[in-house]
């Protein structure tokens, strides 16, 4: 059965009408996240089952809850008055018998202005078309419906065909039991060999029964037989309780093992994981150490302006000037002061020489007074003018018995005398001359210490960012928190210590469920002794031959599971190298090992059969998906391989780019039809053309998707279509 189409008209983010085209082989929807790629997924989902996935639920729901969220916004709002359908359709080929299938889902709302009204289901129409007679019709009878539908993919079938990355991890769940084995029952034969045993256990335990009564019926104590019939049923009651503890002890213990070994596997993550988070705290620790560091060399920078005399930067030709104004003041003011000591000297020397020339008040003031007024001198009879040196000095004769030597004040010097302070200042130029000097070196140095902290905090910052990753990466691909990390050696001798207590337990259990059987035995024995008369040969042989039959039932259908776990170990391994073959790292071999209660779990070992303590959360994804795709392959030929589509939506995003390519090959091997959802092919470019162009694998269609308004505006939905691009 071959997906020929999908039409998609005002679906979701799809706008109008869509129309993807596949072939055989892998089809590839190419976008980023965001882009449409699980919105398709939703189409192929709501056709065949009208339930999409609900991203603000986490889960499918039905039509009539989601409603017009299945409607495009875009379509809605263009609609004033009126109706907006909503319809996806697919067509298959069913290349066996030469008929398409289109199925088709519809959903309406009507508009009235403002005003929504939303139909309360979706309709379902399915056509089948042979085109051996070029006649088709409509398909409305409730029976063929679902033979169509279980032709195009089973239920049972559906988990392991049409899945998101997100539910990988679900569909083959190694920690619980029967897991492996329901999927083996699925997908393989291995059914008919549990029928076959359950018969086998029905019949044994009838051709008992009717033993038991006969010997019951023969027995010559009827009493006695009666009271070893109730021993018998107690016992018997008794061990069915016993293995049930039993059964439910293994369940526990296969867990703890399980745990055991996952934890196993964690220990050196773990510690890798421990260490790096000891040496990020220590990093971490030193980085705020340096930006304290740091804050305080930026809060002393500006302080250092002052107390490291910066401001006086580039002021040396300021002492230089003051140096040179305060000499020529000081010249000054010593040339003054000479020039007024030198005019005192003088003075007093006439004063001196005047006195000692004549005596005070010689001649008589009288005289003198009247020389003045006559303007003429009575000792040497000339003429002394008023104001001139004759007269001048006629009046010092008068002015003598007053006059003193004079000295030199501050004052003669200077009205305003200014000297200390300029002498003060001129001092503290020179102190500060010897600061002013290093202010250069002093914030060279500064900035040099500011640039060794500031690299030493990058270089902190790189490391600490980089072991950030290592951790984010170890937890990533191992799934261990750091908690969970620091906690994990105590949480693995938890689980061994579990571990040994249950099989403790089930040691107990098996040896009371041992004395059981033999008491039991005994009873049998006893019944036995009390039989009077022959028991019919027929019924013996029936009893033996049931019994051989339960044996033989068992032990094959054993084998059978136990040779289907080996071809799946085979082919696991198979796809499993495929897929990794880009990656360089050790791989190793899938190993399926048997727990207590007959699940299994996937170990990694290498080649000499030893684990390989590297078994992480992608190693785990790549098992599955190698053990489903193993699945498949094992029974090439059959019609899950040949008759459904392999459906996934981002099945790759679980495991990175180095995986890609090899999944694109295996899926191209196992599946005759594949569509999947990818945006590893997105961005890059070199990935995109060697799945276009690579030899080994058998590509269909390639398309890639994009919204129309960008993921900044996509808020607003009423505006958004998806263009569809074909890539070959």
């Amino acid at each position: 059965m071959i997906l020929q189409s999908i039409e998609l008209n005002n679906f979701m983010c799809y706008y109008g009408e869509n129309k993807f085209v596949f072939t055989e082989g892998i089809n590839v929807i190419i976008g980023d996240n965001g882009y449409g790629k699980s919105k398709l997924y939703d189409a192929f989902y709501w056709v065949m089952y009208d339930r999409c996935f609900d991203t603000s639920k986490k889960e499918f729901r039905q039509t009539s809850h989601l409603k017009r969220l299945i409607v495009s916004d875009k379509a809605c709002k263009e609609v004033v008055d009126g109706s907006v359908t909503t319809y996806v359709k697919l067509t298959f080929h069913d290349q066996i018998k030469d008929s398409v299938y289109i199925i088709e889902r519809s959903y309406k709302i009507h508009k009235n202005g403002d005003e929504i009204r939303e139909d309360k289901d979706s309709l379902q129409t399915i056509y089948k078309k042979d085109l051996a007679y070029l006649n088709a019709r409509e398909v409305d009878d409730p029976f063929q419906i679902d033979q169509i539908k279980n032709l195009i993919l089973p239920e049972n079938i559906k988990p392991y065909m049409w899945f998101q990355g997100e539910q990988v991890e679900s569909i083959i769940d190694f920690n619980k039991q029967d897991t492996l084995t329901q999927a083996i029952n699925v997908l393989s034969n291995i059914s008919r060999f549990d029928d076959i045993k359950e018969l086998a256990t029905s019949l044994n335990d009838n051709a008992a029964a009717e033993l038991n009564r006969k010997v019951r019926s023969l027995s010559k104590d009827k009493g006695k037989s009666e009271q070893l019939e109730l021993d018998r049923q107690t016992l018997i009651e008794r061990t069915k309780g016993l293995q049930v503890q039993e059964l439910q002890l293994k369940d526990s213990l296969a867990k703890a093992e399980e745990n055991s070994e996952l934890l196993i596997n964690k220990l050196e993550e773990a510690q890798k994981i421990r260490q790096l988070e000891e040496k990020r705290k220590n990093i971490e620790k030193q980085l705020l150490e340096v930006i304290a560091e740091l804050d305080q060399e930026h809060t002393s920078l500006h302080k250092k302006m002052f107390t490291n005399k910066w401001v006086l930067k580039g002021c040396e030709h300021l002492f230089e000037d003051y140096s040179k104004k305060y000499s020529d003041y000081d010249f000054n003011k010593l040339k003054k002061k000479a020039e007024l000591q030198a005019r005192i000297d003088a003075e007093n020397a006439v004063l001196a020489e005047l006195q000692t020339r004549l005596p005070i008040d010689v001649p008589e003031p009288i005289y003198v007074e009247r020389m003045l007024e006559d303007e003429h001198c009575l000792v040497c009879d000339r003429e002394a003018k008023k104001g001139s040196e004759a007269w001048n000095k006629i009046n010092e004769l008068l002015t003598r018995q007053t006059a003193k030597l004079q000295t030199l004040s501050p004052e003669d010097i200077s009205t305003h005398n200014f000297s200390g302070d300029f002498k003060k200042l001129y001092q503290n130029g020179l102190g500060l001359q010897y600061s002013i000097g290093n202010v250069d070196k002093d914030i060279a140095d500064t900035f040099k210490r500011q640039r060794r902290i500031n690299n030493k905090r990058k270089n902190l910052h790189t490391e600490l960012v980089a072991i950030e990753s290592q951790i984010q990466n170890l937890i990533s691909e191992s799934g261990i928190g750091i908690n969970e990390a620091k906690d994990l050696l105590s949480s693995y001798t938890i689980q061994n210590d579990y571990a040994k207590s249950y099989q403790r337990q089930v040691s107990d259990l098996e040896n009371k469920i041992r004395n059981n059987h033999e008491k039991l035995k005994t009873i049998d024995e006893q019944l036995n002794s009390l039989v009077t008369g022959e028991i019919p040969r027929s019924l013996l042989s029936k009893v033996e031959v049931l019994k051989d039959f339960e044996h033989v039932a068992t032990a094959t259908r054993n084998r059978v599971f136990s040779q289907l776990v080996k071809m799946l170990e085979v082919e696991a391994n198979h796809h499993y190298n495929d897929m990794t073959q880009s990656n360089l790292s050790a791989r190793g071999i899938i190993k399926l090992k048997e727990l207590s209660n007959g699940n299994f779990m996937p170990e990694l070992v290498d080649s000499d059969g030893n684990v390989l303590l590297q078994l992480n959360t992608g190693n785990i994804i790549l098992i599955k998906l190698a053990t489903i795709m193993a699945i498949i392959s094992a029974r090439q030929g059959s019609r899950a391989t040949d008759l459904y589509t392999l459906i996934t939506d981002a099945p790759m995003s679980v495991f990175g780019e180095d995986y890609t390519i090899g999944f694109c090959k295996t899926v191209s091997k196992v599946y005759r039809q594949s569509i999947i959802m990818s945006k590893e092919f997105y961005r890059n470019e070199n990935l995109r053309n060697e799945l276009l162009n690579n030899p080994e694998i058998t590509v269909g269609r390639v398309y890639m998707i994009t919204p129309s308004i960008p993921e900044t505006e996509r808020s607003n939905r009423e505006s958004l279509t998806t263009n569809i691009k074909a890539l070959n």
